[in-house]
């Protein structure tokens, strides 16, 4: 084993969670995450030596992104809203969490979800890279080979679109704010 792939048991641990969370956001179910996460991993491993010091997450959510890609053309499915487990953070603070909290804390990541899988795909990936993975726009442009422009252009569609849904949501459920 060379040098540079004895890193892969860090980066597994480093960023393993955060790509888990991300093909999660895309709106895979966990069985096909695992799955995906391992091949991802697998990739890594023969590709180690590509992977710029510094520049690991960005190449794993690169990587990830192309397989998600390829997963949703090898099953053509839409994306699944129902049955969506709970993914914290910090399991401690779930369980700290008063039951009615923990039923906020569910309804709330079934709204997002949801909202999520309305969004046209594009738009979704950049939107879940920036807002919820806190990637910068430039590493984002990295990963989707697209100019700065693109997704500045890409991200401002997708709030939009997404505060437009959320908006729409709250005038049929009554004004009300989900949690």
């Amino acid at each position: 084993m060379n040098e540079r792939a004895e890193l892969l048991p860090e980066l597994v641990r480093a960023h393993f969670a955060n790509v888990w969370r991300f093909l999660r956001r895309l709106g895979f179910e966990p069985d096909v995450i695992d799955d995906a996460a391992q091949d991802l991993f697998l990739v890594v491993l023969r590709r180690i030596d590509e992977v710029k010091p510094g520049n690991e997450r960005a190449f794993l959510f690169g990587a990830a992104l192309r397989i998600a890609s390829n997963l949703k053309k090898k099953n053509a499915r839409e994306v699944p809203t129902e049955h969506l487990d709970p993914v914290t953070s910090d399991a401690s603070d779930e369980m700290a969490a008063s039951p009615e909290e923990r039923l906020d804390g569910a309804r709330a990541r079934e709204l997002l979800y949801r909202l999520l899988s309305e969004l046209e795909e594009s738009l979704r990936t950049v939107f879940v890279m920036y807002e919820l993975e806190q990637m910068t726009m430039q590493e984002i442009a990295d990963v989707l080979d697209v100019p700065l422009g693109t997704v500045a252009s890409r991200l401002r569609r997708a709030r939009d679109d997404f505060r437009a849904r959320l908006e729409r949501h709250r005038a049929r459920t009554g004004g009300g704010r989900d949690k």
